[in-house]
């Protein structure tokens, strides 16, 4: 098996994240792993080409699009670094919110240099198998310190699409529309624990005839109000 048919479903993952882009991007609708997918799209080309031997580049020159990548992250991580930095010097910001800033600033920063410093590493192990000293579980130590630091980062943000799928309503409501006979289980009430006297529903009610009840109730007479000119 060759790597054109190992690497064929990114292909096509990479061409449909780019129509939903598109299709995100008009109707303003957020997108993440779309887009990660649609950036990524030469960086997979340049690899089967690399691992078929068509083309016999370094791997440093193989993997520019990551590069290219990680460098944007850091303009835009220096960049909330110095907005975060404005911030906490003046006094336009709530104390509550001045330890998620500087946390999300640490924790985006050491993400980043983790990532720059494995793709390093890797691309000088990879290049020179035998001049490089470090295993690969080394080499690998820092992927999983950015990695950490980006899930521990997601604690601290706020927001983002509340709704399942993009249906834009709650989710209990559209499986009710969708689904009308489960209204029927959704309108039972129940009642947990036991019942003292003094609280207990009576079981046995009277039925009320209406024809009699409407009959036994009293009559009104109304007469005319005058109201003062």
């Amino acid at each position: 098996m060759n790597w054109y048919l190992v690497f064929m479903p990114l292909f096509l993952l990479s061409v449909l994240s780019i129509i939903i882009c598109g299709w995100g991007w008009k109707k303003e609708r957020p997108l993440d792993l779309e887009l990660l997918f649609s950036v990524n799209m030469l960086q997979f080309v340049l690899l089967v080409l690399r691992l078929e031997q068509l083309v016999m580049w370094t791997w440093q020159i193989i993997l520019i699009p990551l590069w290219i990548l990680l460098g944007i992250c850091s303009i835009a991580v220096i960049y909330y670094i110095a907005l975060t930095a404005v911030l906490l010097c003046t006094n336009d910001i709530l104390p509550s919110l001045r330890t998620p800033r500087t946390a999300a600033s640490c924790l985006y920063s050491l993400a980043n240099f983790s990532l720059i410093l494995f793709l390093g590493l890797l691309v000088t192990k990879i290049d020179n198998p035998g001049a490089g000293s470090h295993s690969y579980i080394a080499i690998f130590l820092p992927y999983h310190l950015g990695m950490g630091c980006l899930v521990v980062s997601t604690f601290y943000q706020k927001g983002g699409n509340p709704w399942w799928f993009g249906i834009r309503e709650e989710f209990c409501l559209f499986l009710l529309k969708k689904f009308p006979a489960i209204r029927v289980y959704g309108n039972i009430s129940y009642i947990y624990g036991y019942t003292t006297q003094e609280t207990a529903i009576p079981v046995d009610l009277p039925i009320l005839n209406t024809s009699d009840s409407k009959n036994s109730l009293p009559k009104v007479t109304f007469s005319n109000v005058e109201l003062p000119d």
